[in-house]
């Protein structure tokens, strides 16, 4: 079999997709931001979701016309050449090798605060991967009615938590000061990472039956994300006070705790436990994707293409990415391996592939409109870089030290593999 079992619709799709972009970036970015900038928080969150939306135009507009387990990898490869595709697939492995097992510690680290369980901070994030493995090993069906469970599980604790806050305590408009210019390009670099995730989900996007389906998802997607953020947002405003403590460690329990009093404890623990296991079960599909797909083009040992007959899942694939990602949450979890470095490559890689998918979309799309889309892209891209500082700047270096050692090799040894995947859009 040559290719993945088209089985996905736009609803599934669609779930999918929010699974993906709400993990851990929903537990602390809302608190954090209004701690340092309170009800003028917003500005960042409503400034990253404007700019956000050309890269997410990039991302479906490739993933309609050029639909592949590869993703950003294929895309990559089909403007630039193998080892820009070979460079951009390898940096996505590690960036979901890095930031899958990052989310599931947040949850384990929430879930031991909440329980007075110390024991679970590690057993927590070592239970969610391995059930994430299986949920994959059974297929993508059944994880995406896994998903669909989770997230709506998730909206309602978050609107009904929200809403009570607002109702309770009143709603307080959100400030108009401009904070200082420095102050704010620190908190809105943080607050993008609650924008990733649309890179991610493209690695399935080789399943959906309907690729002309994709432009939809990502916009039903994207709205429901920026309306859940929001909710969040006014429900601090009203409830919390912006020089709470608990808001850089715990800000969804505080929100809860003030609007729901004793229940706030026990919908919190269910709020953290069905993000982060929505979010490491969409992951961990969409990265056993990523390594089939590079398998099946050459870039990874090839026993990794291998596909059940039954239903093309690439079960060797999902084992041998759940393998790897729970060692390295449990030597994350113990304290072994840096968990700060988990999130620090994962958070600036994924904004090297939001980047590298704006460059393929002004390639493969051509002159004309696409190049005004492009810039817009390009200057949300630069000015992240340069807000962010050494830590970006380090990723950028990375993936240009990759393609060289890529470009090099492959003058050596020439690669007789063919390219993996025709354009849809024939």
């Amino acid at each position: 079999m040559s290719g993945l079992q088209k089985s996905l619709g736009g609803a599934v799709g669609t779930f999918l997709a929010l699974s993906t972009i709400l993990g851990s970036g929903m537990m602390i970015l809302p608190g954090t931001s209004y701690q340092e900038l309170g009800r003028s928080a917003w500005l960042p969150w409503a400034v990253a979701a404007v700019s956000v939306i050309p890269l997410l135009y990039c991302y479906a507009w490739l993933g309609r016309r050029h639909p592949s387990a590869s993703g950003v990898a294929h895309y990559s490869e089909v403007a630039f050449g193998r080892p820009v595709g070979r460079s951009a697939g390898l940096l996505a492995t590690l960036a979901l090798v890095a930031g899958i097992p990052a989310t599931a510690i947040t949850g384990g680290r929430y879930v031991a605060q909440f329980s007075g369980l110390p024991s679970l901070a590690w057993l927590f994030p070592v239970a969610v991967l391995a059930a994430a493995t299986l949920i994959g090993c059974l297929g993508t069906n059944v994880s995406g009615k896994v998903q669909v469970t989770l997230v709506l599980a998730l909206f309602a604790l978050i609107t009904c938590t929200a809403l009570v806050a607002l109702g309770v305590h009143g709603v307080r408009a959100p400030g108009t000061a401009v904070p200082p210019l420095g102050k704010l390009g620190g908190v809105l670099t943080a607050v993008y990472v609650a924008f990733t995730g649309w890179e991610t989900v493209a690695f399935t996007f080789e399943e959906h039956k309907r690729p002309d389906a994709i432009p939809r998802i990502f916009a039903a997607s994207y709205v429901i994300v920026v309306a859940l953020y929001g909710l969040v947002l006014l429900g601090l405003f009203s409830a919390v006070d912006p020089g709470d403590k608990a808001l850089d460690q715990a800000p969804l329990l505080r929100l809860a705790e003030r609007s729901l009093g004793e229940l706030g404890r026990p919908v919190t623990l269910a709020l953290v436990v069905a993000a982060i296991a929505a979010n490491v079960c969409a992951s961990v599909l969409a990265l056993s994707r990523l390594v089939y797909g590079m398998a099946r083009s050459g870039y990874l040992p090839g026993p990794l293409a291998r596909v059940r007959t039954r239903d093309g899942n690439p079960v060797t694939s999902v084992v041998a990415v759940g393998a790897v990602l729970t060692l390295i949450a449990l030597l994350g979890s113990t304290g072994v391996m840096s968990f700060q470095l988990l999130f620090v490559l994962s958070g600036g890689i994924y904004f090297v592939l939001y980047g590298l998918g704006a460059a393929s979309y002004s390639k493969l799309a051509g002159p004309g409109a696409p190049r005004a889309v492009a810039v817009l892209c390009a200057v949300t891209v630069v000015a992240v870089t340069a807000l962010a500082g050494p830590p970006m700047w380090w990723c950028w270096a990375l993936f240009a030290a990759v393609w060289l050692a890529t470009a090099a090799l492959a003058r050596r040894r020439p690669s007789r593999v063919e390219p993996e995947y025709e354009s849809a859009d024939r």
